[in-house]
């Protein structure tokens, strides 16, 4: 008997428990239901995806946890609050946050498909003001900008009608039934959610960028609750300075190890990095529009090497610099904060080490230690790896390079690294050519296609970028004539590629969220080449000729710089022959792009089934 009435007075304190915790979301349900259908709409939609092709049910519901947890916690937060003003000042502050949290949540995922997170923090602070200008005439008025707009005004015509009827809403929530039926079906979200919520606290204690890739392969790739991504943006911040001041001790290190040159004649070894580079838009990759026509000649004459089938990682510059830079190996799970940069060991080496950067920023805030420049440029690590670097913006690429050749103040040594970042065709295309010097050649006319969605203003920046990429070209040419008569090898190599209304309705970048072959061959097919001068050619005729060998292998672009220290002769601990793509002994590895998909698997699948239409 004593046993039946403790289970009974259990039960009547489960109970009590229950209506305790639930009391929030009956006094306040008006605003409880606004907060949930703004946090957990997005994972709904999610779990409508997951009906339809039954996978990642578990993330799912994990998330829709968290989000009415979260609604939960904002709703308490109203409850606990007793004064009139501060009722209505709490509404209207958490109202307006979370309305632009997750406008730009579906602002950002539609028009590039990326949530909010730390990648999107580290394009903000990659953005200068001329490229803001540029992005908001490019996406301000496209149609997915439009459909987010709408979408806005639908969530806010939703928190109207909530505080309208909250009368009606109160009274719906303290009936009886549904007071049980609330309980059934929120409280195990909520409670669940409060238990998924110490992922906060894991994100909290993370102190490099490792950490949090452990906590993104614990808890899913897609955090879907805006709280998480944004938790887990301003967590990426703090560890990027500890990521930097690990760089700054590995960069010490390098000069304790044992290095040499066997390299007997003077060397210029040149890397050029571009940007925004869709191979495809490439003539000397088959592009019907001959937007090459210098490197064709080049090729043409034997002295440019073209590789065909290399893949960069991902399609943000930031991911791709820091890991391209960094010696690091990244099937070995190994950071680019744990290895030191080629630029490093080159000076170490004995080289004379230039670097002219286009998209060099000035304004160091707390959010642009994010990006690859706090690496690149910091004081110490600077003063270890370059002999001199560019200190003015340029307007165009060939600006930038014509400033290096008259006005760089240093003088070469016997061996020279020269790096240089282009602008190449980034963001809105018509600002990377200057007009009115033969390279404003294509216009909308010049593009034969007949898609229906195809619009005249579209084939106009098709037009702009592929009049860039001729422009790209000339700037190629014009460093290759600083060293034709030199002992010299010039390594070509854009950090990703974009979308030009290549095979849908979008320009720009999206974000790697799909396994899909025309996103892979837009934003992740990269050129890469290697030019070598006569002289060169003729002192390494085996290199060379391996190079040649090895044009059709599968390459991915990080390991580019590994290939760099034989080039240079660069005889070192960092030097991995299995790495290099020009070396007999180079291993073919699986292609991982972002940090998930396997390039070629995804390719090859595409190619033994019909192609869908878009």
């Amino acid at each position: 008997m004593k046993y039946k009435e403790k289970i009974k007075a259990f039960g009547r304190w489960l109970l009590r428990a229950a209506r305790w915790v639930m009391k929030p979301v009956v006094e306040d349900f008006n605003f409880f239901l606004a907060m949930w259908f703004i946090n957990c709409g997005v994972t709904w939609g999610y779990l409508v995806g997951c009906f339809y092709l039954d996978n990642n049910w578990d993330h799912g519901l994990r998330c829709l946890a968290l989000g009415t947890f979260v609604s939960y916690f904002l709703t308490l937060g109203l409850h606990m609050s007793r004064k009139r003003t501060i009722r209505i000042a709490y509404k209207s502050i958490i109202y307006f946050l979370v309305i632009m949290l997750e406008a730009t949540y579906i602002f950002v995922n539609l028009n590039f498909e990326m949530g909010i997170g730390a990648r999107m923090f580290t394009l903000l602070a990659e953005t200068n003001k001329g490229e803001a200008s540029e992005f908001i005439s490019t996406y301000a008025f496209a149609t997915p900008s439009l459909v987010t707009y709408g979408i806005v005004v639908a969530i806010i015509i939703v928190v109207a009608l909530a505080e309208r009827l909250r009368k009606w809403l109160d009274k719906a929530a303290h009936n009886k039934v549904m007071k049980i039926v609330l309980t059934v079906l929120l409280l195990p979200f909520i409670l669940c959610g409060a238990y998924y919520s110490h992922n906060y606290v894991r994100m909290a204690i993370c102190k490099h960028s490792k950490d949090l890739s452990n906590w993104v392969a614990d808890f899913g790739t897609n955090a879907l609750d805006n709280v998480s991504s944004v938790i887990y943006s301003f967590s990426y911040l703090s560890t990027s300075k500890a990521d930097v001041a690990q760089a700054i001790e590995v960069a010490r290190k390098v000069y304790k190890t044992p290095i040499e040159i066997t390299e007997p004649d003077s060397l210029n070894v040149v890397m050029v990095f571009g940007e925004s580079y869709i191979k495809s838009h490439a003539s000397l990759y088959g592009y019907k529009l001959n937007t090459t026509p210098y490197l064709i000649k080049e090729r043409n004459r034997g002295n440019l090497i073209v590789f065909n089938d290399m893949v960069t990682p991902y399609n943000a510059t930031s991911q791709v610099q820091k890991n391209f830079f960094s010696l690091n190996d990244m099937t070995k799970n190994e950071f680019w904060y744990e290895k030191p940069m080629f630029a490093t060991v080159f000076r170490h080496a004995g080289y004379k080490v230039f670097i002219w950067d286009m998209q060099r920023e000035y304004q160091k805030t707390e959010l642009y230690t994010i990006t690859v420049n706090a690496f690149l440029y910091n004081d110490s690590i600077a003063k270890l790896s370059y002999d001199e670097m560019s200190s003015i913006p340029f307007k165009y690429d060939g600006q930038m390079i014509a400033d290096f050749k008259d006005h760089s103040k240093v003088p070469p040594g016997k061996y020279n690294l020269y790096i240089f970042h282009l602008k190449g065709q980034h963001v809105n295309p018509q600002y990377r050519y200057p007009k009115g010097k033969g390279f404003a050649v294509f216009t909308a006319d010049s593009i034969h296609r007949s898609e229906p969605w195809l619009t005249k203003e579209m084939k106009s920046y098709i037009a702009h970028y592929d009049n860039a990429t001729l422009y790209n070209d000339a700037v190629m040419k014009s460093i290759f004539d600083i060293w034709r008569d030199k002992n010299t090898v010039v390594i070509y190599l854009p950090d990703h590629g974009d979308e030009a209304y290549d095979f849908r309705d979008h320009c720009g970048r999206q974000g790697g969220t799909r396994a899909d072959p025309d996103y892979f061959h837009c934003d992740n097919d990269v050129p890469f080449m290697v030019w070598c001068s006569d002289t060169f050619i003729a002192n390494h005729p085996e290199m060379v000729q391996q190079m040649r060998d090895a044009v059709d292998r599968k390459g991915i672009s990080l390991d580019v710089s590994i290939m760099l220290l034989r080039l240079a002769g660069i005889k070192t601990q960092y030097y991995d022959a299995s790495r290099d793509i020009s070396s007999p002994q180079y291993k073919s590895k699986k292609r991982i792009v972002y940090d998930r998909y396997d390039y070629d698997e995804v390719v090859n699948k595409a190619k033994e089934k019909p192609k869908s239409k878009k």
